[in-house]
């Protein structure tokens, strides 16, 4: 009876130990007043995310691939290079290029906008995005560093920029032809090493010719600088917008 009583205590603790491993509790590098005016509210977010996650899921039943879903409206949080779904209490991003699933993610509508996001198909804890506006965000690496991408973001539009040969206004206006709207928008898609993997046009203009213009001043401008050390992720989307109609 003894041995049972013993088998069974171990079983139990087994069955424990595995169940308080499905959480851990990271301690967040809180934001400062000189970060951000919301720092506050940002660090109460933060305080309850980091205390309990996950640090993996089970990815095997979303779906690999995007087709027919319907689009989850973007709140001012979404990256225009991917697709957002709600599936089955997540929300799924897949590359808008390959329709393939690069992330699921997690919000919890009691808090502030932040998304929970998880590697597909690894199921690996990737990141905690926080959104104070549609200008201001912070993202998180799984072990609560707050990473600043915005500096390496601004040199890299900067040097795009510095390396786009505009064609001559005269020349513009014959190929748009009376058309007013000439953007052409780009997803970057830069590597650790700080060359370019992807250039996808997102809004053509549908004047080859700018949308050609553009994806030199691109070319002229790579390579870029490798990310710096404490950059977790292993590839970075930029997008980048040339107004032809200025």
């Amino acid at each position: 009876m003894k041995k049972i009583l013993i088998l069974c205590f171990l079983i139990f603790l087994s069955a424990y130990n595995v169940h308080a491993a499905e959480y851990i509790k990271v301690k967040p590098e809180f934001l400062t007043a000189s970060q951000s005016s919301s720092y506050e509210k940002v660090n109460e977010t933060l305080a309850i995310i980091f205390n309990k996650i996950k640090p993996e899921i089970k990815t095997s039943k979303y779906p690999k691939y995007y087709h027919d879903f319907t689009l989850i409206k973007d709140d001012g949080t979404q990256n225009k290079a991917y697709h957002y779904v709600k599936y089955s209490g997540a929300e799924l991003i897949y590359n808008t290029d390959t329709n393939e699933l690069k992330f699921v993610s997690f919000r919890r509508p009691e808090l502030m906008k932040c998304r929970i996001i998880y590697d597909y198909p690894s199921g690996k804890f990737h990141a905690v995005q926080i959104f104070v506006s549609d200008k201001e965000s912070f993202v998180y690496s799984p072990d609560g560093k707050y990473v600043d991408y915005e500096p390496y973001v601004k040199e890299v539009k900067e040097k795009v920029i510095k390396n786009w040969k505009v064609p001559p206004r005269k020349q513009i206006d014959i190929l748009a032809k009376g058309q007013k709207d000439l953007l052409v928008q780009m997803a970057l898609t830069i590597g650790r090493d700080g060359h370019v993997k992807k250039c996808k046009i997102l809004k053509s203009s549908k004047i080859k010719a700018l949308e050609d213009n553009a994806a030199a001043a691109v070319r002229s401008a790579a390579p870029f600088k490798p990310f710096p050390d404490n950059f977790f992720n292993e590839e970075l989307v930029i997008i980048l917008n040339f107004n032809f109609s200025l």
